[in-house]
């Protein structure tokens, strides 16, 4: 690469909200440094790949990627979690020059020049540059660059439960913490930047705060920043049910905090929840969600399950279905359980085959759909609060996202990408959701 060339990268994330908020702190450390930003279909040098490994079919859906780029001629890196946990796999994809471990993203500055500059390594495996060391006890604060109207700060990584399936910890370690200074320097940054809604993310981001001298909760940095940013829109990624404090509850009444949770099931039969170690029962999310919806009626909850566990009977499977079919949720998140190795549940026997894996998947969505499309129809004459994301293909309407998570299309000639604004729903048509400006 002579000097007179500015590099061309382009970065493309797979996986989950944590994911794209690294991707979104990558692109803003390259753009500091005047490297040119661009899509990896337009013919970028260098290829940053954010890959997943949450499932089998993610571990697939990065190799993927990778080939496809790596056959238009950009020279490619990998990283991410399918890059941490599994180099060796990874390297033997032709084309691939350099891997790098989760620990090692803020580094990738000086990884770019470790890339051959006579085109794509052919015959040889790519280098990898993982770190063996743990993870730092916490986090630093990053910069951010994003074409989304939302911006995601990742508050926490890394986790320290034992669910029975998951391989998350393996590849990101332990729980740690952003220290609340730095968070509230980059909601300032990032509100400066006229992002309107900053969602937290983390990949367990109830347990924030703990470990951090002071020791410090979600609930008490929530509190810090609505209280200094009131006019920001903050939203919350994920949460365990048994990690929820009620209190943030009058935060959203209050309209700080969006009227949006995201609450891990997984199961709804109790032998399964106790195989999976999740540490909470049927009779308990039940009771949690109710208390929920009881003190705001309005509320989206959605979802995630997994289905297709090693020993999951057609009892278990039924009770999951009963259980889901009585909850009040707007949404489900429906996944075939997908082994893991070096997981405790990968040496479980009684595994489920693929095929009634994909019939209660199948069952589960249309569940899904069922709930999302009556709280979609609940909300029809509603008042929302939006964000605009930008225009649509459909002439004199703009996409837009609302507060308690619905996509909408609004009318109007004059709205700009990241446009705070209340609408009124007016209808719901094949499109989706039709709504129109206050006046």
């Amino acid at each position: 690469m002579t000097k007179a060339h500015r590099m061309k990268v382009a970065i493309a994330t797979l996986g989950c909200k944590v994911n794209q908020s690294e991707s979104a702190s990558i692109e803003g450390v390259l753009r500091n440094n005047n490297y040119e930003i661009v899509k990896h279909t337009d013919n970028p040098d260098v290829c940053i790949i954010n890959t997943c490994t949450v499932t089998a079919k993610s571990d697939y859906q990065s190799r993927q990627m990778i080939r496809k780029i790596a056959r238009s001629g950009a020279k490619v890196i990998a990283t991410g979690c399918y890059a941490q946990l599994k180099p060796d796999e990874l390297s033997k994809i032709e084309g691939l020059a350099l891997i790098v471990g989760n620990s090692e993203k803020e580094r990738l500055i000086s990884y770019l020049e470790d890339i051959p500059d006579n085109g794509i390594r052919s015959n040889k495996s790519a280098k990898c540059r993982i770190s063996v060391r743990p993870p730092a006890a916490h986090l630093s604060a990053q910069p951010y660059h994003s074409s989304r109207s939302r911006a995601f700060l990742k508050i926490q990584d890394g986790c320290s439960f034992s669910c029975s399936y998951c391989t998350v910890p393996l590849a990101r370690g332990k729980s740690r913490s952003l220290n609340p200074q730095d968070i509230l320097s980059s909601v300032e940054k990032l509100r400066s930047d006229g992002y309107k809604e900053i969602v937290l993310t983390g990949i367990h981001i109830g347990s924030y705060g703990l470990g951090l001298q002071p020791e410090s909760s979600l609930l008490d940095i929530v509190k810090e920043i609505t209280k200094i940013y009131p006019e920001v829109r903050i939203r919350l990624s994920s949460i365990e049910p048994q990690e929820f404090d009620e209190e943030f509850l009058s935060l959203i009444k209050n309209r700080n905090v969006c009227p949006h949770l995201h609450i891990p099931l997984q199961s709804g039969s109790d032998t399964i929840l106790k195989a999976m170690n999740r540490g909470y029962t049927t009779l308990y999310y039940k009771q949690f969600i109710n208390r929920i919806v009881t003190a705001y009626p309005d509320i989206s909850i959605g979802t995630d399950v997994i289905t297709g566990f090693p020993g999951e009977t057609d009892k278990d499977f039924n009770e999951t279905v009963k259980f889901i079919d009585r909850l009040p949720l707007s949404y489900l998140h429906v996944f075939p359980y997908s082994k893991r190795p070096d997981t405790k549940a990968s040496s479980f026997g009684n595994q489920i085959n693929d095929k009634l894996k994909k019939e209660r998947v199948k069952l589960l969505i249309e569940i899904g759909e069922s709930k999302k499309n009556a709280y979609i129809k609940r909300n029809l004459g509603c008042i929302l609060d939006v964000i605009v994301e930008k225009k649509s293909a459909i002439d004199r309407y703009y996409t837009a996202i609302s507060d308690n998570y619905l996509k909408l299309l609004v009318k109007s000639d004059n709205l700009t990408s990241g446009d705070n604004l209340k609408v009124r729903v007016i209808s719901l048509t094949d499109t989706g959701l039709i709504a129109e400006p206050l006046k």
